[in-house]
Order: structure tokens, then C-alpha cells, then sequence
């Protein structure tokens, strides 16, 4: 009786020493001076304020935001239940977006908290589950996702983990069945906030039940329980297939899979936290002497969260990522990710191994709070009462921003790779007077995120006529550039950046140290009505886009998908990394094009392997594989012998093919006595194949002979520029579209064209922007895939009932037979 009635004050006291902790820790974070912190943290302020204020309007659902990349889809791609609960966040702050940070921040504590207490309640160690709800979120990876990634959908996911962890542990040593139906739940509430990390979570579990099939040989209560989170993430289905159709592809995947693992020294090592600050996943040295406790010395039933918690912090190594990145998927094992959900699992095992002497709990407790103490600085900071507004008006006027704003008409361009994190985007469109920008902070939800990407990168490389001229095509009458991020490549760069923005039409208006700001002289509205000479088709035609910006970039790779009529238009037509459904008709497309006095180049390196084999072979022309280490061998061309630069570094072994079947040969290399061909014609002096990747070589290196090789083959000068001219146009945005009005036919809007758009008038995609004809085109937005979401979420949510009406039955004949 008094075990109850302890219980029943710690049910009414606990809530209230969330609640005040969790005051006082938002009153240190008002006051650190550097709130609200995190790297992403504006970017889903900035989602919470756009859906605030749209609901303020009468709008529950908002389809468009014309703010970030030209025009986004914002609920479709955007995980909904973060942005709602940011939305709701900001109203009870008054309907000012920082304080809706602070009320966030409140939340997650008192929320986190009463996880655990619920769960040490159920468990029968009340006093141990509060204990716990105050340290998960002072947890370092905890601290660094909220306070340093600024990554609030994921914090949002982690107060529910405890939750999720009990009812999965509940029905695999209790087999209730009305545990079910509260997995699914709580599964499908995680995946509105987070839906890669729900995948993530999936992945850390399937690893928990493989442990605990091994120590109880229950397969079958693993599968029931597997199931039902599986049910709950295709319960979500409304809006996760609409998110998942006609998306944004992927385009880094496993070329940025490295940064997701790293040393277990680093996520270990409390001595390197402190002296490198908290910028690392820290796993933590208590957290993981815990975990090898647990391992040797607990019994059965707490010892899967320790041992998966042992291996996801393994998989994390550097070492690892060798292996897995090669696994089908890999790009989703964002091993350091995974660390939240290894330590929640650990953390949960140490609460339900009720065989613990006091002492060691003591000393474990202790351990835990002593490793969680440095990462405090995360969100306390130098208490100075800096406020918001303080330190955005600094970076509005370091980063030239407030200038350009109030010179911006229609689109401004911050070209800084997101330096300050969100917090460039938000300054232009979340910070003070919005304007529109090409940039944003939710790459997952831009169509446009290839053409922003070429961007940056031909600014690495020094191509700043490229740069210019497609922010030109891009809208932006408006450009900032950061000159820290200005290659190297070339000679006097600013200098030549600032000849480039002139040919293109802007003039330089501001600059400082750090930064220089472009103006178009454009007022309102405008389009642009371009002739280009060539076009590139392929994976790999990028590349040669940026290095002469007359040449256009084609949506699709496949060659298939063109016809003789579209690319008769062009005088030259560069493939490199292309496809094809039918080899016949792309190689019959490609030779009327050059009889037709269509100049075709080739980069030989991207000819796609012959369907039931692996060799590479177009227009009679076979490609045969050849290597080279440190540099090219002398190159002997039609314009004599080359001797070129060595390969860049982390390029030395260099990979590539030689041509066997060329009707004139230009160019030969030397490989030990054997000339290989690598250059010359096939078919007609118009097709013309290059191997040696050497146009990939030129964009690395610029070296001077190879370029002129490169203008022989395309008769293209990387100084020229496409023909533009800029229409004027004026557009009207509502609740469901919007409509243009202008007096040209075939006009690039500038506007982010998406897959949504619905019009009588024709409108059609081109490099992923928005083509109009002349008149009053009126673009509605629907919300497409809506009816195939809503047969597998209702299709879930039969199954949901379905299995747990079945698993009732099943356990309560299994219960019969048992008495």
C-alpha cells in the first residue's frame, strides 16, 4: 500500500519537475546568447511559420510555398507532424516563429520525460523510469540533434523511442495483444515525423529481434511484432506515397554515406569531445561500459538492448562503412544516426534489469550524468542575452543580404553552400521582408536541386559564365556570392567573376571581404526565351555544360525518349553517361542526326554495357578497358603531340577505355608498344567518339591542350554564351495556383516546375522549369497519388484490426490450452 500511494505522489510530482526543468532550461537557452542554435534548426522554423501562417489564412493544407527553389511542394515532401506541432508551437508563443523554438524546446523535455515514466511504471520501477526521463535529453547525441544538427523532427522522434521500446518488449516477453495496434500507432507516428528515420528505427529493431531470437528462439513473436511496424508505417500511406512518387532523386546517396560513420575513438572518447567540442555523434564511454556490462552480467530478458546497442555503435566505425556501403540499400545505413535509437535501447535495458544491485545503478547513474555534463555547453552558450534579432541583423549585414533585398524584384541567389547552415536561406525568405530565393533548405523537396548543384560547382571550378548565366535562367536578378567557396582553378578570380557577371548583364553593387552582390536591372516579373546550340544528354553531360554553358542540360537520360525533330534543332549534340531501351533505334536516331548535319560527340567512358553482357559498344565503335597511373602517356592528335598535366590528387589510378572501330582515328596513346586509339569518327565526320575520359580530365585539371583538343571535337568555345532574351511577364499566386499572363510563346518562367501542375493551357517541363505559352495561363495544383495513399492507408488500417482481432483470438485459445 505504500509502494502505491509513493506511486500515485510520483505520478502528480513528476509531471511538475518536467515542466519546471523544463522552464528553467528554456530560460538558459533564451538567455545562451546563441538560440535558436543548430544547423537546421531555421529551416523547420521556417516550415512551422510558412504552415502557421497559412492556417491563419483559412488554409489547412498548404500545397506551395514560391519562396524556396523557385517554388516548392511543402506538405508533400515535408513531414507533416513536425511542422503542425512548430505551427501549434508558435501560436502558443504568440505567433512569433523564435518562440516557437523555446515552447519546442519545452515540449521535447516534458514529453521525453513522461516517456520514461510512463515506461518505469509499467516496467514497476517508477522512481528509475523518472530518473531516466530527466537524462534523455540531457544524453549528448540527444543534446546535439536538438542543439547542434537542428534536426527537430528527429528530436520529436526520440521522445517517442521509449514508448516504441516498451511495447515492443512488452509483447515479446508477455505476448498482449493489445500491444499491436500500439506499436502500429506509435510506428506511424514516428514515420510522419521522420519517415527515413522510422526506416532507420526498422533497421535497428530487425537487429534487436535477430539478438532475441537467438537468446529465446521466439521467431514467432519477433515476426507478429515486426509486422505491426510495418503496418504502421504503411498506415501513414496518405501522404507517404505522394512523397515517395515523382520525388526528388537522390543525387549524393553513397557519395556522402562517409560522414555518416566515423571513429570509435570519437564516439568513445570523452577527452576529445571536450577538446574538439560537440561536434562529433558521441555514443558515450559510460553509455558503452554499461552496454559491455549488460552483456556479460544481466540476464536473458535485458540483455538484447544491450547487445544491439553494441553492434549498431560498431557498425558506426569507419571500418565498417567498407562493408556495408557495398550492401543493396547501403545508402540508408547512416550508421551515426543510429546512434540515438543504440543508446535508447541500452538505456532501456538498464531499466528493466531489475537484478542490478543498488550500487552498480549508483555508479552507472553517476557515470551517465558525469559523460552528459560537457555537452551542456551545447545549449547553455556564453550566457551573453544576445537576442535572435541581434545576431540575424549581423549576418543580414555581413552576408550583404539586407542590401540585396531591398534591390531584389523578383529572385535573389545566395551562392555560399549553405555555410550558415539554414540560416542562409532564412534570412532572405524567414527574416524580415521575404523574398524569393533559388535556394532553401529542404534539398528532398526541390526540383530544382540539380540545377542549384551545377551551379555551386561550377563556381568550384571556376566556370563563372556558366554560374551567371543560369541564375540568369533561374530568375535571380539578384546574386551574392561568398568568395570563400570561389575556386582556385583559374588566374584572378574575382576579376574574371566579375567580367563574367557583366557579359551576362549584372553589375557589380556591393561588396566587402567575405562577399560581392550582383544586380540585374530588372524590375517585376520576368522569363527568358533561349536558343541553344547544343545540348548534352547523359549522366555525365553536366560536366561539359559547365565548362561551355552552351550547352543545355536534358532532363532524361534515355535516348530513346527523344525524336529525330527535337534534337534536329540542335547544331551539336554532346552524349556522355546516356541510355537507351533500344540499342537499334538510339544508334539509327543518332546516325540520321549526323547525315542530317547534326554534329555528334561522345565520351566514350559513358556508352552503356550491351544488354546480357558487359561490353561497351555504340555504332560499331567497342570499347576496350585500359588504366593509367600518375598521368596520361604523350597524347599524339591531328594537332600534335600533348603532354599533359598529372592526374589530381585521389585521382592517380585513373580508369578508362580506348575505341577499336573508328573510321579515322585523331588521337593515339602509347600503352607499353601498342598505339591505342582514343579519339576520331565513326559512320560521317560527324560523329565523333573521345575515350580516356579526357573531358572529366579537363574539368578537374583545365589543362590548356587538352581543352583545345576538346574545342576541335565540339567546334564550341567555352567563352561563348547561349542566346537569351528577357520577357517580362506578371503572374498572380492563390490558394490554388496560380495564373501567368504574358506575350510570347515558349517562355521560361523561372518557376520549379512539379508534377502537380494542372492546366488547360500547355505548360511542359524543361530543365525542371516551368515553360508557358503566350496569353493567360492558369497552373491549378492538385495533389497527385492522393487516392493510391488512400487505399494503402485504409488497406493498413483493415490489416491493423484485422490482425489484432485474429491475434486476440489466437492468444486467448493459447491461454485456454494453458490452463
Amino acid at each position: 500500500m505504500k509502494d502505491r500511494k509513493k506511486s500515485y505522489y510520483l505520478i502528480l510530482l513528476m509531471p511538475i519537475l518536467y515542466a519546471l526543468l523544463a522552464y528553467g532550461m528554456v530560460i538558459l537557452v533564451h538567455n545562451s546568447g546563441v538560440y535558436p542554435s543548430g544547423k537546421n534548426t531555421l529551416a523547420h522554423l521556417y516550415k512551422g511559420d510558412v504552415l502557421y501562417h497559412a492556417i491563419c489564412r483559412g488554409d489547412y493544407w498548404p500545397a506551395f510555398d514560391f519562396y524556396w527553389y523557385n517554388g516548392v511542394e511543402m506538405l508533400r515532401y515535408w513531414a507533416p507532424l513536425p511542422a503542425y506541432l512548430l505551427a501549434a508551437c508558435q501560436w502558443i508563443g504568440g505567433g512569433v516563429s523564435m518562440n516557437a523554438f523555446l515552447v519546442f524546446v519545452m515540449f521535447i523535455c516534458i514529453a521525453g520525460g513522461l516517456s520514461w515514466l510512463y515506461v518505469g511504471f509499467k516496467v514497476k520501477r517508477p522512481w528509475f523510469g523518472a530518473f531516466l526521463g530527466v537524462l534523455w535529453l540531457f544524453m549528448p547525441d540527444n543534446l546535439s540533434i536538438l542543439f547542434y544538427e537542428g534536426d527537430l523532427a528527429r528530436s520529436l522522434c526520440i521522445v517517442m523511442l521509449p514508448l516504441l521500446l516498451y511495447w515492443v518488449y512488452d509483447y515479446l516477453h508477455n505476448q498482449r495483444w493489445h500491444t499491436l495496434p500500439r506499436l502500429s500507432l506509435v510506428f506511424a507516428l514516428i514515420s510522419l515525423c521522420h519517415p527515413d528515420f522510422a526506416v532507420m528505427i526498422l533497421i535497428a529493431l530487425a537487429i534487436y529481434f535477430i539478438v532475441d531470437m537467438v537468446l529465446y528462439h521466439r521467431w514467432h513473436r519477433c515476426v507478429q511484432s515486426f509486422f505491426a511496424l510495418i503496418l504502421g508505417y504503411m498506415l501513414t500511406g496518405i501522404w507517404l506515397v505522394p512523397s515517395l512518387f515523382d520525388g526528388v532523386e537522390a543525387t549524393d546517396g553513397l557519395e556522402v554515406l562517409s560522414d555518416f560513420f566515423q571513429s570509435m575513438f570519437l564516439s568513445l572518447n570523452p577527452v576529445a569531445r571536450i577538446q574538439r567540442g560537440c561536434v562529433d555523434a558521441y555514443f558515450g564511454l559510460a553509455a558503452a561500459l554499461l552496454a559491455v556490462f549488460g552483456i556479460f552480467l544481466s540476464k536473458k530478458k535485458s540483455m538484447s538492448g544491450f547487445w544491439t546497442g553494441m553492434i549498431i555503435l560498431i557498425c558506426s566505425s569507419e571500418t565498417m562503412y567498407i562493408l556495408l556501403s557495398k550492401l543493396p540499400g547501403g545508402e540508408v545505413l547512416r550508421m551515426v544516426r543510429f546512434i540515438s535509437i543504440a543508446l535508447c535501447m541500452v538505456l532501456f535495458s538498464f531499466l528493466v534489469w531489475d537484478t542490478l544491485k543498488r550500487g552498480w545503478i549508483v555508479l552507472f547513474a553517476g557515470l551517465l550524468i558525469l559523460d552528459s555534463l560537457p555537452s551542456l555547453t551545447l545549449f547553455i552558450g556564453p550566457q551573453s542575452r544576445t537576442t535572435p534579432e541581434v545576431m540575424l541583423d549581423f549576418y543580414l549585414n555581413k552576408t550583404l543580404v539586407g542590401e540585396a533585398k531591398e534591390a531584389t524584384s523578383q529572385r535573389l541567389a545566395l551562392i555560399d553552400e549553405s555555410d550558415l547552415g539554414a540560416m542562409s536561406s532564412y534570412l532572405i525568405t524567414g527574416y524580415g521582408e521575404p523574398v524569393a530565393t533559388m535556394y532553401g533548405a529542404a534539398e528532398d523537396s526541390a526540383t530544382t536541386v540539380k540545377n542549384v548543384r551545377q551551379i555551386d560547382r561550377a563556381l568550384e571550378e571556376g566556370n563563372y559564365l556558366y554560374v551567371f548565366d543560369r541564375c540568369l535562367e533561374m530568375g535571380n536578378d539578384t546574386v551574392i556570392v561568398q568568395l570563400d567557396i570561389v575556386g582556385d582553378l583559374v588566374k584572378s578570380p574575382i576579376q574574371k567573376m566579375d567580367h563574367a557577371a557583366q557579359r551576362v548583364g549584372y553589375r557589380l553593387a556591393g561588396h566587402n571581404d567575405n562577399y560581392r552582390f550582383y544586380k540585374l536591372d530588372r524590375k517585376g516579373n520576368w522569363g527568358t526565351v533561349t536558343k541553344y546550340p547544343a545540348i548534352g544528354i547523359g549522366t555525365a553531360a553536366p560536366s561539359i555544360s559547365r565548362q561551355f554553358p552552351v550547352v543545355e542540360e536534358a532532363e532524361t537520360t534515355n535516348l530513346n525518349e527523344f525524336t529525330f525533330e527535337e534534337l534536329s534543332q540542335y547544331e551539336l549534340i554532346y552524349l556522355a553517361g546516356f541510355t537507351y531501351d533500344d540499342k537499334a533505334a538510339a544508334e539509327k536516331l543518332i546516325t540520321d542526326l549526323s547525315e542530317a548535319g547534326v554534329h555528334i560527340v561522345i565520351a566514350a567512358d559513358g556508352i552503356p554495357d550491351d544488354r546480357g553482357s558487359q561490353n561497351q559498344s555504340f555504332l560499331g565503335v567497342i570499347c576496350n578497358a585500359v588504366s593509367f597511373s600518375q598521368g596520361y602517356p604523350d597524347l599524339d592528335t591531328v594537332d600534335g603531340v600533348l603532354e599533359t598535366d598529372l592526374f589530381p590528387n585521389g585521382y592517380r589510378d585513373w580508369s578508362t577505355v580506348y575505341l577499336d572501330g573508328l573510321d579515322e582515328v585523331w588521337g593515339t596513346v602509347k600503352d607499353l608498344e601498342w598505339e591505342l586509339p582514343f579519339f576520331g569518327t565513326v559512320k560521317n565526320e560527324n560523329i565523333v567518339l573521345i575515350g580516356l575520359n579526357l573531358t572529366y580530365y579537363y574539368g578537374l585539371t583545365k589543362d590548356e591542350g587538352v581543352g583545345k583538343l576538346l574545342d576541335r571535337a565540339m567546334d564550341l568555345s567555352s567563352d561563348d554564351l547561349p542566346k537569351r532574351e528577357i520577357v517580362p511577364y506578371a503572374i498572380e499566386y492563390n490558394a490554388d495556383g496560380m495564373n501567368i499572363t504574358i506575350d510570347r510563346d515558349d517562355v521560361n518562367t523561372s518557376l520549379a516546375y512539379h508534377s502537380s501542375f494542372v492546366s488547360n493551357q500547355e505548360i511542359y517541363s524543361k530543365n525542371h522549369l516551368t515553360y508557358v505559352k503566350a496569353g493567360t495561363t492558369e497552373i491549378s495544383l492538385m495533389y497527385p497519388y492522393l487516392q493510391e495513399g488512400m487505399i494503402v492507408s485504409g488497406t493498413a488500417a483493415l490489416l491493423i484490426l484485422l490482425y489484432t482481432l485474429y491475434m486476440r483470438s489466437l492468444l486467448k485459445k493459447a491461454e485456454k490450452k494453458a490452463e
